[in-house]
């Protein structure tokens, strides 16, 4: 250590609906003196923030498409293209088109809302000229099984007399034989991480239906017509939506897979697309987090994914977030010390203020890297008192 500044690297999730990913990060790193060398990598798992992360590190542009939204009308969203060793690729995240935040959830929503938009915008990028799409599926508020995607790509359906618009709850049969050509002229890749397979117990109506306001009437008739579905496909095309993660994004999963697409995981994705591993060789420090830390985020999601690769490069790694539970799960075995940055009781409002975040994840960032500071100086003190002793 002597000789050198020492090098922390700040990964840290954006904060939902609190703060960013970069603006944590430079908060964080304010936080610690110019005895440190600093470096800030906007980070992601595959949801919100993951184009902010990607343009941070390799640039590009946002495109900003007319497509229909989720309950009908029309709504401006953009996707990001950018290239990588002068590929072109299109980088698009499901909630900038089908959000929960674009619609009130309800039982009323979960039977009028589609996917529809979300498949014009991945033919949109087709049209752009891209070799890949990367299309993350987190915070969708759309449980129609894919089915208004697959619509969007050329996909025809039978339909019953159903009047929701809803396309899962309207469908007979699925013909995929039509689907648009520039589909095949490009690689389709779906980043998630949950497990969650098309119907049943597991399936993403009776899993995720309740969050989105869904009636225990809505979400039977959704996991029955997701089943009679699925069992369609298998016999038409062959292909099995009972999979792990075809229940993705209320089914959007499965409806990538019959569009060719892969699943893949979200994190290591994103860390792969920006050269992640690479940037962290060498430092002494990582701080990461999310604006929740618990048993869960073991499952894929950025405090983890960061911590596994740290370890694999001996960095040690510190996790700040906005609250966190007793049980951290496989958490412990890889983390120094998980900091929760509130300075005492306070409602999960004034919790999410962006100006109170920022200046919490300062604060506690400067008392680590005070101990930090401390730790290195008697370390330095113990080492030229044995070299004197040794003299």
């Amino acid at each position: 250590m002597r000789g050198r500044k020492l090098k922390v690297v700040a990964a840290i999730d954006s904060f939902k609906g609190s703060a960013t990913s970069a603006e944590l990060n430079e908060a964080v790193l304010s936080g610690f003196s110019d005895q440190w060398e600093t470096r800030s990598i906007p980070i992601a798992d595959g949801g919100e923030g993951s184009m902010a992360a990607v343009i941070a590190a390799l640039g590009g542009n946002y495109e900003t498409v007319s497509v229909t939204a989720p309950l009908g009308g029309k709504l401006q969203a953009r996707m990001l293209i950018t290239k990588i060793k002068e590929e072109k690729i299109a980088l698009i995240e499901s909630a900038e088109v089908i959000g929960l935040q674009l619609v009130e959830p309800s039982d009323e929503t979960t039977r009028n809302s589609s996917s529809f938009g979300l498949g014009q915008m991945v033919l949109a990028a087709c049209r752009q000229g891209v070799k890949k799409i990367y299309l993350t599926l987190g915070g969708s508020g759309t449980s129609d099984g894919g089915v208004g995607f697959l619509l969007a790509l050329g996909a025809t359906i039978q339909r019953n007399e159903r009047m929701e618009n809803n396309p899962l709850l309207q469908v007979e049969s699925l013909a995929l034989s039509q689907l648009n050509s520039l589909l095949a002229q490009i690689d389709l890749f779906a980043l998630a991480d949950v497990t969650n397979p098309y119907f049943g117990n597991q399936g993403f109506a009776q899993v995720f239906g309740p969050q989105k306001g869904a009636s225990k009437e809505t979400i039977q008739q959704l996991d029955q017509q997701a089943k009679r579905l699925a069992e369609h496909i298998k016999q038409t095309t062959g292909t099995d939506l009972e999979v792990p993660g075809a229940g993705a994004a209320g089914g959007l999963g499965g409806a990538v897979r019959l569009a060719g697409g892969q699943l893949v995981p979200g994190f290591a994705t994103i860390a792969s697309l920006i050269g992640f591993e690479e940037k962290i060789k060498g430092a002494d420090l990582l701080i990461t987090g999310e604006g929740r830390i618990d048993g869960q985020t073991a499952g894929g999601k950025v405090p983890y994914g960061v911590a596994l690769l740290a370890h694999k490069h001996q960095v040690p790694v510190v996790a700040i977030c906005g609250s966190r539970s007793d049980d951290l799960g496989k958490l412990p075995q890889l983390l120094s010390a998980v900091f929760c940055i509130q300075q005492g009781p306070i409602s999960l409002t004034e919790a999410m203020e962006k100006k109170r975040t920022l200046v919490n994840a300062q604060q506690t960032a400067q008392a680590i890297a005070g101990f930090v500071e401390q730790w290195q100086k008697k370390i330095e003190s113990d080492v030229r008192s044995e070299e004197h002793t040794s003299e």
